[in-house]
């Protein structure tokens, strides 16, 4: 019991790991991460990786989201597991959005 908290009566496990979560839970934090990385690529019109900072808004956003659907499980998990998405999220938005992407290509070659 010296890896869990009790928080409003229910008994939280302090060391999870993000391969402990149900399919379901695993399935909706993918699917939320890719949403709001793609929309943060849209905003700054980037077809590469983010900066740090907005990275990291990313990150906060989605353990928001996980923390409201009462999904326990640490942040630094979380950021892990966004790091590792990375380059799939990226390649993904190139085919998602090919058209969105060359525009934005376009762009930083006449800069």
């Amino acid at each position: 019991m010296k890896n869990h908290i009790k928080i409003n009566g229910k008994l939280l496990q302090t060391n999870k790991r993000f391969s402990q979560l149900k399919n379901s839970q695993k399935e909706w934090i993918a699917t939320e991460l890719y949403i709001l990385y793609h929309n943060k690529m849209k905003e700054i019109r980037t077809t590469r990786k983010l900066p740090p900072d907005h990275r990291d808004a990313v990150i906060s956003s989605l353990y928001e989201q996980i923390q409201n659907r009462e999904i326990w499980i640490p942040y630094g998990e979380v950021k892990k597991y966004a790091f590792s998405k990375t380059t799939k999220i990226v390649k993904s938005f190139k085919k998602q959005f090919p058209k969105l992407s060359e525009e934005i290509e376009a762009e930083h070659a006449n800069k």
